[in-house]
């Protein structure tokens, strides 16, 4: 809830915008009154006010280039300057917020407010009230967190798999160690042997150095068929992975023209999207310059100097002025008739452009999955000009390898062929004895090799446990955030909901209109389709409850509400936006112009209610109902806002 006792004085000074020449107004926080009569500048100063705080901007005057609107508030200056540039006006300069759509709809409750016309026209309040929710960005992300937990519950099963591996590996790391551990025994035995052996010493000494060269021949020879062995076996895995690649690139398919076509679509729906911004912003504007000039009483029109008709001053929409665009004379009900149907253009115009945003998201997400096959085809090449490139390394290398292999064979058989001339050495069994240590030796390396092995493959798959704890968390988080985005506006419109609910109960009651007893929102979910997909889509539907005479209660229409109980309801929606979406913590002013259909007394209440949610609260009232209010209000008569 927004604290005024800490905020400071506001001024705002405005220059050559609606009907104002120049002007400087001070506000302190809570209530400022503008009284005065109509055409007396104060919707000006609010549609000015409007501006500065980030809102629709207001219109510079007919015979001026450029305006200005600057607010100063807490030590900070907000300044918009409008400048008028071949037949349009821009605006320039920095706001109090950029988010001028939560200005329009919950801040300044003007008569064109978007809340107050869906109130009047009885259209879907949900549109109003969650304008300031980016759906658009909420489902994309929602999108991207779904990738991310398939690919982290991906990452899982495949942890798990492999951790699956775990028992055979114990297992095989057991058989290990008990086989190293007889063939330790077994290596005992035989070294006994040998040197038990009792042979003569230049004989002994002779088949020992025999011996010695012929293994560390036949260990050489061994080795390199270990090399050539491993080289097949990764030849064997780059063949079969060269297969698996060149599979997958014959399953994906090249969309280089559909992706092209994509690109030439959003290019041209992009172009539509600003040709909308454009048409809405020039039609805003269109309006809203139409409503000042309506709402100031046409000053500056020509035709329209000060008359004595009665009929005029009873019905203001039967005075006529004379048409700015064609000079022909038309009644000022005429132009409101017209701003209608302006107003429902840039509501259409507004509703065409969000359709075109919704299918340039729809292109987008489609043009970012045919880049990623793209992509991944690029890699998938690459990598295959990798393995064979290695698959002629390594095969060059066997080729090598074979060629000692022969060399060390031609050294073995010479060995042998030496040894075989000692008689003694053959008679013996010593050759044996030193060729079975031999063996013994090479396969305790070959099982420790192994052992090493299974014990690396053991502490890297224990490892996992890790990986799969912070995985695990992960998904966690993300299935969390999954939840908060998924009832984020679910959660958002059943507050707006309620918001509204309570408020007007409050305010009904503190007014007291007759035979009104209830209006409330009931909020109903409906399924559509948007293309491929089945959307539900909220709707905020207006009822409106009323008592007979003699205390029946039934449910009747919401066109049947008077103009005052619509201002009101209008009013309530725009204070639950304001309350729901924290609008008091980025705009700190709330605007109220074109209360007149509401009496004197029900505007003191309505303004007291209101005073309590937003820091400074100014409001535009004529005289007698400015007289009707509490005398503590800060109040600023019409004349300090005079051209």
């Amino acid at each position: 809830m927004p604290q005024q006792a800490d905020k400071q004085t506001a001024t705002v000074t405005v220059r050559n915008l609606g009907g104002i020449d120049t002007c400087e107004v001070t506000f302190r926080p809570g209530v400022t009154v503008l009284a005065g009569r109509n055409a007396t500048n104060r919707t000006s100063l609010l549609t000015a006010l409007s501006g500065v705080l980030g809102g629709t901007g207001p219109t510079l005057k007919s015979d001026a280039d450029d305006g200005s609107v600057t607010l100063t508030l807490e030590g900070s200056e907000y300044t918009r300057r409008y400048v008028r540039h071949g037949g349009e006006v821009r605006a320039e300069g920095d706001p109090y917020t950029d988010a001028t759509e939560t200005v329009d709809c919950f801040a300044s409750l003007l008569e064109a407010n978007p809340a107050r016309r869906a109130v009047e026209r009885g259209e879907d309040l949900r549109e109003v009230l969650m304008r300031p929710v980016d759906t658009d960005a909420i489902e994309a992300r929602i999108r991207r967190i779904e990738g991310e937990r398939r690919e982290v519950r991906d990452r899982l099963d495949e942890i798990d798999r492999e951790r699956d591996q775990l028992p055979r590996l114990e297992t095989r790391r057991a058989e290990l160690q008990e086989e190293l551990a007889d063939l330790d025994d077994e290596l005992d035995a035989v070294r006994s042997t040998v040197d038990e052996y009792d042979a003569d010493p230049d004989t002994a000494e002779a088949a020992q150095e025999a011996i010695d060269e012929l293994e560390e021949t036949r260990h050489r020879l061994r080795s390199v068929r270990d090399d050539i062995e491993t080289q097949e076996t990764s030849i064997e895995a780059l063949r079969e992975e060269r297969a698996e690649l060149e599979a997958e690139l014959a399953e994906l398919t090249t969309q280089d023209a559909e992706l092209e076509r994509i690109e030439q679509e959003l290019t041209r729906l992009q172009e539509r999207e600003r040709a909308y911004d454009d048409a809405v912003g020039d039609l805003a504007a269109i309006v809203e310059f139409t409503g000042d000039l309506l709402d100031d009483g046409c000053p500056d029109l020509p035709g329209a100097e000060p008359t004595d008709d009665v009929t005029a001053e009873l019905d203001p929409d039967a005075k006529t002025v004379e048409c700015w665009t064609c000079g022909s004379e038309v009644t000022t009900g005429d132009i409101r008739d017209r701003l209608c149907e302006f107003e429902t253009l840039v509501d259409e115009k507004r509703s065409e452009r969000a359709e075109t945003r919704d299918r340039l998201e729809e292109l987008r997400d489609r043009r970012d999955d045919l880049r990623s096959v793209t992509d991944r085809q690029e890699r998938l090449e690459s990598r295959l000009r990798d393995v064979d490139a290695e698959l002629d390394r390594r095969e060059g290398r066997i080729e090598e390898l074979e060629a000692d292999a022969r060399d060390v064979r031609e050294e073995v058989s010479m060995l042998e062929a030496r040894i075989e001339e000692t008689e003694e050495l053959r008679e013996s069994d010593l050759l044996d004895r030193y060729q079975r240590l031999s063996e013994l030796e090479y396969e305790r390396g070959r099982l420790e090799r192994e052992l090493s092995d299974v014990e690396t493959s053991i502490e890297t798959l224990e490892a996992l446990g890790d990986e799969r704890d912070q995985l695990d968390a992960r998904d966690d988080e993300l299935a969390a955030e999954l939840e908060s985005l998924r009832t984020r506006i679910e959660d958002l419109e059943r507050a707006s909901v309620e918001s509204f609910n309570e408020h007007v109960a409050d305010v009904l009651d503190l007014l007291g209109y007759e035979n009104l007893e209830r209006v409330w929102i009931e909020r109903t979910e409906n399924e559509r389709r948007e293309g491929r997909r089945k959307i539900s889509r909220s709707t905020f539907d207006l009822h409106v409850v009323r008592t007979t005479e003699d205390g029946a209660v039934y449910e009747d229409t919401v066109d049947t509400l008077s103009e005052s109980e619509r201002d009101v309801v209008g009013l309530m929606v725009a204070l639950a936006g304001y309350l729901v979406h924290d609008v008091y913590e980025t705009v700190p002013m709330m605007l109220l112009d074109s209360l007149e259909a509401i009496d004197s007394e029900r505007i003191g209440a309505l303004i007291e209610y209101i005073a309590d949610y937003a820091p400074y609260l100014v409001v535009a009232l004529l005289p007698e109902d400015a007289e009707a209010l509490d005398e503590e209000y800060e109040h600023v008569p019409a004349d300090a806002l005079a051209a």
